[in-house]
């Protein structure tokens, strides 16, 4: 039988006693009604990020990847590797994603970020299947599977993704502390000490999205420069267009935490910022190293500056001190050329045929095309 009693339910749907409108976006009240009405929404933006995310609404199996069958048989041996980690280790980071979205959608006193966080962690798990699809129907299953086992027994990958995990563990362990006390005494307030727990986890989370998701999709998009695998970079793009937009969500919660919360506001965490983006992107650059020795799509110099761009981003993002001040812009420009959903005025388009064009352009119907029936 399932325990019904109040102390084994921390999460709570419903609060007749609170108001529509949140006080804060985590330790807060609020009833838990969704109002959609500005009156009832504490931060605005919301609104504006519900209507995007929903627009980038797209199908993995709409996507066709014939043509990467028969590419993946060209590819160097080296080449086949990276593909197959590199798919291997989104795959694992988007795993926990989708879980960790999931659990703060749980803590957050705000419903509107309620809603917005439910939606990103549905999109993270359609990525989950977008890598299935892609290296299922390009590898085949049982390839697939063993280069899924395989990567996550790479040292220098684990030791990259430890460096976050820890963070992320921390912050879901205070988190689940906090729903129990709270469905035990009512107490609506976070600690100082779990606020900091949360702040340094959602900035693990930001390096999970906005670094390591971000730099793990250039593989792709240098293949698609050599006019190779344009399928797999088609699909790429399209989770990259998803992943830029959470990015920019999670860096403005964590401007908010820091809004709601000054007490967060202090130097010691801007230099701890600093030096955990910087660690970061220093591990990056070490598993990259040995992962793209034998690639010649990419150079890894080109690599390493992209990746410290990528860092800058987040930062700015979350209204912190950019940790490389030389790379604020691109020096990549393909990158921006074969990284996009849809082609920049003036990019050199890879050679594609009809399907392939409309799977880099993917969209929905605004509802006023005209049918002749």
């Amino acid at each position: 039988m399932f325990n019904n009693s109040y102390e084994a339910r921390p999460f709570r749907i419903y609060d007749a006693e609170q108001p529509n409108l949140p006080t804060k976006l985590f330790g807060g009240k609020a009833s838990g009604i969704r109002s959609w009405d500005e009156e009832n929404v504490k931060y605005p933006v919301a609104l504006s990020w519900q209507k995007a995310l929903f627009g980038e609404y797209w199908v993995p199996e709409e996507l066709q990847m014939g043509k990467d069958i028969e590419q993946y048989q060209t590819l160097t041996e080296a080449e086949k590797l990276v593909y197959q980690y590199t798919t291997g280790a989104l795959n694992w980071l988007d795993s926990m994603a989708s879980d960790v979205v999931t659990y703060l959608f749980m803590t957050t006193s705000d419903p509107s970020f309620r809603t917005l966080l439910t939606i990103i962690a549905s999109f993270e798990t359609t990525h989950n299947v977008s890598y299935e699809h892609m290296t299922s129907t390009v590898l085949g299953a049982a390839e697939k599977d063993r280069a899924f086992q395989e990567v996550r027994k790479l040292p220098l990958l684990q030791k990259r993704n430890d460096f976050i995990i820890g963070k992320l563990d921390k912050m879901i362990t205070g988190l689940t502390g906090y729903l129990i006390e709270k469905r035990m005494t009512g107490k609506e307030e976070m600690s100082d000490e779990l606020l900091q727990t949360l702040y340094e986890g959602l900035l693990a989370y930001q390096i999970l999205e906005g670094l390591y998701f971000s730099g793990g999709f250039v593989y792709f998009h240098s293949l698609a420069r050599d006019n190779k695998m344009i399928e797999s970079n088609n699909m790429i793009n399209l989770i990259k267009a998803d992943e830029n937009q959470h990015s920019e969500i999670f860096g403005l919660i964590i401007q908010i935490l820091m809004a709601e919360n000054p007490q967060l506001n202090t130097k010691a965490n801007m230099q701890y910022s600093l030096d955990f983006v910087r660690e970061a992107v220093e591990l990056e650059k070490e598993w990259t190293a040995w992962l793209y020795k034998d690639i010649d799509t990419l150079s890894i110099k080109e690599y390493h500056d992209y990746v410290e761009y990528l860092a800058n981003l987040i930062c700015r993002n979350a209204g912190l001190q950019e940790p490389f001040p030389g790379n604020g812009e691109i020096k990549s420009k393909w990158i921006v050329n074969y990284g996009s959903k849809k082609q920049t005025e003036g990019a050199i388009a890879p050679k594609a045929d009809f399907l392939q064009g409309n799977a880099i352009n993917y969209k929905h119907s605004d509802g006023k095309d005209d049918f002749d029936l």
